[in-house]
């Protein structure tokens, strides 16, 4: 029985261990209250004032490499290993691809001129003269154009 009790006697020390911690803690929050909470409205305006800052400092750099470019030569040098241009392989290779759609093109082109007069032939069809229209003959149509 002894044993039970001083494991009630330890509980009991404990909890008045964590009372006294809890009163003590909320002494201090009382305390707090009383004076006040931080003012932290000085170190947001510090903060506010140190990021306008770096911006002009940023901007007044930017305008200065601006000035400084001025006149110089502004291309980015070529990284190693990077060719400048095409090579004529290249070149000759595009030219043929080019040459290529543009022969292609003109063949759908001439495709489509020979399907409209292919259609239009087909449309007009001859038609015998009517009655009271005179057709004219090789003759007419020769004395006609020496007349």
């Amino acid at each position: 029985m002894g044993r039970e009790e001083s494991k009630a006697q330890a509980k009991e020390a404990q909890r008045a261990k964590e009372n006294a911690a809890f009163e003590k803690k909320q002494v201090q929050r009382e305390k707090q209250w009383q004076v006040g909470a931080k003012d932290t409205s000085n170190l947001d305006a510090a903060a506010a004032k140190a990021a306008e800052a770096a911006a002009r400092k940023a901007e007044r750099k930017a305008i200065e490499d601006a000035e400084s470019a001025m006149g110089k030569n502004t291309k980015p040098k070529l990284k190693e290993g990077e060719k400048k241009g095409l090579s004529k392989a290249e070149k000759a290779q595009r030219a043929l691809l080019a040459a290529q759609a543009l022969e292609k093109a003109e063949k759908q082109a001439k495709a489509k001129t020979v399907k409209r007069t292919d259609t239009a032939v087909a449309e007009a069809t001859l038609q015998p003269p009517e009655e009271g229209m005179g057709a004219l003959s090789v003759e007419d149509n020769t004395t006609l154009q020496a007349g």
